[in-house]
């Protein structure tokens, strides 16, 4: 059975107030993770309802909703017709429920049994997306007004539904709040993944933990894999220039041999290990080091270093991510610069 999925993602955002579809999460619109997962769960093709003029990623299909304002019903209906007629059915899913997993998908498509035509998911006295309907079921949107969606459907006749159950209903963002439960914003490099809020951290290197969660599954992949890791040094700078702390000695001192070290990187050529071993002989020195007041915003984050799909990839990505980082703190660079002649002429 080919199944394809359709994103619903062109809400008027009236509750949240600006438009969701431009919500970046994990440095990309929200949609895109759910679309993402959809797509990794072989749910083939994968169609996202957006507003005019939306820009989708190339291995998604944009389908345009011109009247958003018409509510969920006109995206369900544009969604389902946009399906193409080599599939047996339609996954549809929420695009401001970006922590849907692939298991969620998989449940529903599984229990597509072929005694009924519908598939809705469950959780408490709450019966929703996903949803499942197989072909013949179609024609069920035409009828959908207003912005109840498939509400009416799913609470209809129980006999027409098969119900998948989930334990907790899926985290849906609807306001601001929402938001900021979900994926708070790194204090650091100011990126939002969604995270537990008593997750891990570093202890000192301040960050949210759904960030310092995704530095770690970089960190696993260079520990993993020589390819990736002839750049590790150099990604630990830059995260830690992003994510300075506050001002006391111990993040004083590292932002400043962080620094240190992209320069020499960046503008010297200096390699791992002749910038573990100058880092080591600064760490080592008496003195206190000044603090830096840091950039406000960043062009590039840890998560579009982990969107690298080889060895190579992941170097040009961490490059220029570096780069962009160490631009950014071009208010400083006379001082670091400074620092790093100094460094290399005791160096000798």
């Amino acid at each position: 059975m080919q199944v394809a999925a359709a994103v619903l993602a062109a809400g008027a955002s009236t509750r949240f107030g600006a438009p969701k579809h431009e919500v970046l999460l994990a440095g990309e619109p929200m949609y895109v993770m759910a679309a993402r997962t959809a797509h990794a769960a072989g749910l083939e093709p994968v169609l996202v309802v957006v507003p005019s003029e939306t820009v989708v990623p190339p291995e998604l299909v944009p389908v345009v909703n011109d009247d958003p304002d018409a509510g969920l019903s006109r995206s369900v209906q544009l969604g389902v017709a946009a399906v193409p007629p080599e599939c047996d059915a339609v996954v549809l899913l929420l695009g401001d429920e970006p922590t849907i997993s692939g298991d969620d998908l998989a449940a529903v498509v599984a229990a597509a049994t072929g005694e009924r035509s519908v598939v809705a998911t469950r959780a408490g006295d709450r019966i929703g997306p996903p949803v499942l309907l197989m072909r013949d079921a179609f024609d069920l949107v035409e009828g959908l007004r207003g912005d109840e969606g498939l509400r009416s459907l799913l609470r209809g006749d129980p006999a027409e539904v098969t119900v998948v159950e989930r334990p907790v209903p899926l985290a849906d963002i609807d306001t601001p709040a929402d938001l900021e439960a979900l994926a708070p914003r790194c204090p650091g490099c100011g990126v939002r993944v969604p995270g537990p809020a008593d997750g891990p951290t570093h202890e000192y290197i301040e960050s949210s933990p759904g960030c310092w969660a995704v530095f770690n599954e970089l960190l696993a992949r260079e520990f993993g894999d020589a390819s990736y890791g002839r750049v590790h040094r150099h990604t630990v700078d830059v995260y830690a220039v992003q994510h300075p702390g506050t001002n006391d000695r111990r993040q004083r001192q590292s932002v400043a041999l962080h620094l240190i070290g992209l320069c020499h990187w960046l503008e010297h050529d200096l390699e791992q290990d002749r910038l573990n071993a100058t880092t080591q002989r600064l760490a080592t020195q008496d003195g206190d080091w000044p603090w830096l007041e840091p950039p406000s915003t960043y062009d590039m984050t840890v998560v579009d270093v982990l969107r690298a799909r080889s060895g190579a990839e992941h170097r040009e990505l961490a490059r220029a991510w570096a780069q962009s980082t160490w631009d950014a703190w071009a208010e400083h660079h006379a001082q670091v610069r400074a620092w790093a002649a100094d460094a290399l002429h005791h160096a000798g």
